[in-house]
């Protein structure tokens, strides 16, 4: 271990052979945290990102390898961030003809478990504000309309990708600005058959119905976010035509393919749940879901889930939706309120697992 700073030198030597060799052994260690605390005083950081740029495929391929092992330490990820290499992940996860295109959006992934990571792809009050993550949304949308659009597993790194950034209030802006239409764009793969992308797609739209003042947006006819939320928890249940009066035509029996079910997975369920309750901050939103009559939909729900933390959260929203409106709100409500504002204008606590 002790001999590894030795190696980072040769990281850059022009003879592609011992390269690799140094990349090879560096590579089988930087998983390892005592390795990386030895090599945090090199320059191997520096190093790799340099050849991130190589004509080398398999020297491009270890250097990322590395950077992305590396990531697992804060300071070394903080590091990392620093470098401005965001426009260049960008490039590498956006260009279609990259072979290695997932390995630099896994990259860009981890770095944008950072807050600094975040603001620097979204180039907030810049020139390029957006204009990365637009190049993003762009190469996971480009497909939509071909066959397999809502089977292929390509791209679910930039689905990550733009889950980490609507974890702070500057990305749930950004992704929630009408001009840009990235919400609306992204949003039609809530019916994605790959349940990871699935998740990551709940979890953008649970970070923005977090944000209270893009509800009136979010409940818009021009979003619709509650008949969005609807169709995966909807399930095969025959309403009466009392519970078909004032519900989306989209959620009726006669407008549900043949076969369909409920979300079979749980975390989308409860994601789907979380993103009403959030809905549920404001009277706006509460009004919406009264008259989106979806109480019946929930009812179901209610009675499908087994687990008591879900049976709860759905218990949970139809208690908001159903009560009275009228007096001020009580103290555990004004409490809750303060809460969540003071929340919204702290920095994102970030979760570092995948989707």
């Amino acid at each position: 271990m002790d001999q590894l700073p030795e190696l980072v030198p040769f990281l850059l030597e022009p003879k592609s052979e011992i390269k690799l060799l140094a990349l090879q052994h560096l590579l089988g260690v930087s998983d390892n945290q005592e390795a990386r605390d030895i090599l945090k005083s090199t320059q191997i950081i520096n190093n790799c990102i340099k050849l991130i740029t190589d004509s080398n495929h398999v020297v491009v391929r270890h250097a990322l390898t590395i950077l992305i092992n590396l990531c697992q330490d804060a300071d070394m990820l903080n590091d990392i961030v620093k470098k401005n290499i965001v426009p260049r992940l960008v490039d590498g996860t956006t260009d279609t003809k990259n072979k290695m295109s997932e390995i630099f959006a896994m990259l860009l992934s981890n770095v944008t478990h950072t807050k600094e990571g975040c603001l620097s792809l979204m180039q907030c009050g810049k020139e390029l504000e957006a204009f990365f993550i637009m190049k993003l949304v762009q190469v996971l949308t480009m497909d939509s309309n071909q066959e397999d659009y809502f089977k292929s597993t390509k791209n679910n790194w930039i689905v990550n990708i733009i889950l980490n950034v609507t974890q702070i209030q500057e990305g749930r802006k950004i992704v929630l600005d009408k001009e840009n239409q990235i919400f609306k764009e992204i949003l039609p793969l809530v019916r994605h058959e790959n349940v990871i992308k699935r998740r990551g797609i709940l979890g953008i739209i649970r970070n923005c119905c977090y944000s209270e003042q893009h509800h009136d947006y979010l409940i818009s006819a021009e979003v619709d976010i509650l008949t969005k939320l609807c169709l995966p928890i909807r399930g095969n249940d025959k309403l009466d035509d009392d519970d078909l009066l004032g519900l989306h035509i989209d959620l009726h029996n006669s407008s549900l393919p043949i076969g369909n079910e409920r979300d079979q997975d749980r975390e989308c369920r409860k994601m789907v749940v979380e993103s009403l309750i959030f809905l549920t901050g404001t009277k706006k939103g509460r009004v919406s879901m009264r008259n989106a009559k979806i109480y019946p939909i929930l009812r179901n729900l209610f009675n499908f889930e087994t687990e008591e933390e879900l049976r709860d959260n759905v218990e949970k929203v139809v208690e908001l939706i159903i009560r009275d409106e009228e007096g001020d709100p009580t103290p555990e409500e004004i409490e809750q309120m303060n809460k969540r504002q003071k929340l919204e204008d702290e920095d994102a606590q970030f979760e570092t697992d995948e989707i």
